[in-house]
């Protein structure tokens, strides 16, 4: 029979999709499987006659859109080939003669998306892994939700400047620059807490373990693989995994936790950003559970 038992080509990009549509339903809608066609006009792109006939057959594996059906960003799972998007390329693992096209193919989704400032992040299992067996959340969530903090950060500073137009016109040139430079700081705070999961959760944990004195010092540090003896921006990109290393101290000692990403750079997130949330949720829940704190899932 010519009947498919599922529109998903694979088991795990089943689960995936299961994942973050039980995380997200409240407020995304997660498509599966959407026609390029439905996401980009491919009558108005720059393409020549081979790109356009692959594009018009072409499908996105989860289209995210928010509320009003308007696409927000993409993703593509890699499971064949294990690789994952950076600044606009794709970078393979798992070599597959068999697929010569597939780098082609990828590579010409994201040069698309990029020309259009839209976000398409290609992954594959070490972006869909829980963070531990106890914490139910992936980097995917910290990709997703760090993407749409982002986008609404410059719509609320410009709600922020319009409801202060009046006590800005009345401030002095430095006293106006440092109002406006708290409220850009309040945007990003407070959309990253309304949208990543993952800083959200280690915000609530954090607060109940200094609120109870449990610890009252916490720090960080990046770590990078390769280790780049000098860390100037255009060495950035030859970084591969992207590491932080988070601590609290504690009555019961120093508690720490280390956390390894890849590096997918790109179009409105930082696995710096993502790999510090998730070692600072670490340890967090980590100094929780031997310090006999209660934490819900």
């Amino acid at each position: 029979m010519g009947l498919k038992k599922s529109i998903f080509d694979s088991y795990s990009e089943k689960k995936l999709f299961e994942h973050i549509d039980s995380i997200w339903k409240d407020k995304l809608i997660i498509y599966p499987q959407l026609p390029f066609t439905k996401i980009f006009d491919i009558k108005k792109l720059n393409v020549d006659q081979k790109e356009r006939n692959f594009l018009l057959k072409t499908n996105i594996d989860y289209t995210i859109c928010d509320k009003n059906y308007k696409p927000l960003m993409c993703i593509e799972f890699d499971g064949i080939g294990r690789g994952y998007s950076k600044e606009g390329k794709y970078i393979q693992l798992k070599k597959d003669l068999k697929r010569k096209k597939r780098k082609w193919k990828l590579e010409l989704k994201l040069k698309i998306a990029r020309e259009h400032c839209f976000p398409l992040y290609i992954i594959s299992y070490e972006e869909v892994e829980y963070i531990s067996e106890e914490i139910h959340l992936a980097v995917i969530d910290g990709i997703i939700g760090q993407t749409i903090a982002n986008m609404q950060i410059p719509i609320k500073i410009g709600e922020y400047l319009k409801d202060n137009q009046d006590i800005l016109s009345s401030m002095g040139e430095y006293e106006r620059n440092e109002f406006i430079q708290d409220l850009v700081i309040s945007a990003e705070v407070e959309q990253e807490l309304t949208w990543d999961p993952i800083a959200k959760k280690a915000a609530e944990i954090g607060n109940i373990l200094f609120t109870n004195g449990i610890t009252n010092n916490y720090g960080y540090r990046f770590l990078s693989k390769p280790e780049l003896p000098n860390k100037r921006i255009n060495s950035y990109n030859r970084i591969e995994w992207i590491g932080c290393e988070a601590w609290c101290e504690t009555p019961k000692g120093k508690i720490t936790s280390k956390v390894w990403i890849r590096n997918f750079e790109g179009i409105l997130v930082s696995p710096l950003s993502i790999v510090k949330n998730i070692a600072e949720l670490s340890v967090y829940y980590k100094t929780a559970i031997k310090n006999g704190v209660k934490i819900l899932k």
